[in-house]
């Protein structure tokens, strides 16, 4: 294969490069998706650098060597700073600058040093390309494992090509080698270099999508107006919780209440008072709720708890806390006249198979029997059906 030029090579680079950046601004021009404007800043600023190493011996080195390496840097503390915004870490701005002022620094120090130069510049951006590929790999547990690895193997691609290039200045027989040369390792450089961008640049659009399709199942089991799941959450959220059951051996207890007479408060108070009372009411799950716990809105005015690894004897004590905290909250503020109460139905199931619906079924017959008492009441499935009876009785 003959050596190719670095002309022809940048040339391919900045074609390929503005394909990409147009089509990035194409796809994500009406998102919100985070870091892509850093990524095609990131790309813009390389095609720049990449342009002004291939006018190399049209104008002294100073003027386009220093620029080039310093825009070269820039490029990836922009990729760095996209995936930092994507990931919502937080740096300093310091980091992101520092190494375009090393490359700035080194090139202007070694102008006249090629050795040293290429070596230390290449040391730099393969650093910088292997920071990014470690920020990335941290997320492995929280993305699809093998779109976090191809993006990660493509930022080593990079590095691995810039340590080609240095490599290669390095065990020249030439006094004063050209890293721009026309050789073999040019060849090498531009097989590891392209589709190191294509991979990056696909792994980073499979990333937004897959969060992008987070976010749409997360909405769609979302309740807009409390901010709590929907009964279509809750069934998900249930599945699982008795499934961990099942797995360990323990219990699950869900709690549904209702809110006693609420229908008057519509009528009396307009809808608007009535939705501020339900985003209320939700607020006060929180302080009873722990980690892998869940409150959900089912329907109008009912709600349900589901309270992972808890026995009936706390869930009763949970239940009966929430009730006090519903009962002496100041319903005023949200323009009522006096207080509200909740009517309480809960369910408890230790280990073994279950099915959610069925488990769902018990609480709610529960609750039924409940609102036939006065209300305010908290009532335990246990009380209505025998101890040992399953709950899809």
């Amino acid at each position: 294969m003959k050596p190719l030029d670095f002309q022809t090579a940048a040339v391919i680079y900045v074609g390929s490069n503005i394909c990409i950046a147009a089509l990035l601004a194409v796809a994500f021009s009406d998102s919100r998706a985070r870091g892509v404007r850093l990524w095609i800043a990131g790309l813009v600023a390389q095609m720049a650098a990449v342009s002004l190493f291939a006018l190399r011996g049209t104008l002294p080195d100073g003027l386009l060597l220093v620029p080039a390496n310093g825009l070269f840097a820039l490029s990836w503390s922009c990729s760095f700073a996209s995936f930092d915004v994507f990931f919502g870490n937080r740096r300093s701005r310091w980091l992101y600058g520092l190494p375009v002022v090393l490359a700035l620094a080194l090139c202007a120090a070694l102008l006249g040093e090629v050795r040293p130069r290429a070596v230390l510049l290449a040391a730099l951006y393969a650093g910088q390309t292997c920071g990014i590929a470690a920020i990335i790999l941290e997320r492995i547990q929280e993305f699809c494992r093998r779109v976090i690895l191809m993006l990660a193997a493509g930022y080593v691609l990079a590095g691995l090509s810039f340590l080609v290039r240095a490599a290669s200045v390095l065990l020249s027989a030439q006094a004063v080698p050209d890293p721009f040369a026309a050789r073999p390792a040019q060849n090498v450089t531009m097989l590891l270099y392209i589709p190191s961008v294509v991979t990056c640049t696909l792994g980073f659009v499979l990333l937004h999508r897959e969060r992008i399709q987070a976010e749409m199942c997360r909405l769609a089991e979302t309740d807009a107006l409390t901010g709590l799941r929907n009964r279509r959450g809750l069934a998900a959220a249930l599945d699982r919780a008795l499934g961990e059951a099942a797995e360990y051996g323990t219990w699950t207890s869900l709690a549904l209440l209702d809110i006693d007479g609420f229908k008057a408060v519509n009528l009396c108070h307009g809808h608007a008072v009535g939705d501020a009372a339900l985003a209320a009411l939700a607020g006060l799950f929180g302080p009873e709720l722990r980690g892998g716990d869940l409150a959900a809105r089912m329907d109008g005015d009912e709600f349900a708890l589901l309270l992972t690894r808890t026995s009936p004897e706390r869930a009763a004590r949970v239940a009966e806390r929430l009730r006090r905290a519903v009962a002496g909250h100041d319903w005023r503020r949200v323009g009522l006249a006096g207080p509200l109460s909740v009517t309480m139905g809960l369910a408890s199931h230790r280990g073994g198979p279950d099915a959610g619906p069925a488990f769902l079924r018990r609480a709610d017959r529960t609750l039924l029997a409940a609102k036939g008492l006065v209300p305010g009441t908290v009532l335990h499935a246990d009380t209505l059906f025998e101890p040992g009876c399953p709950p899809n009785a």
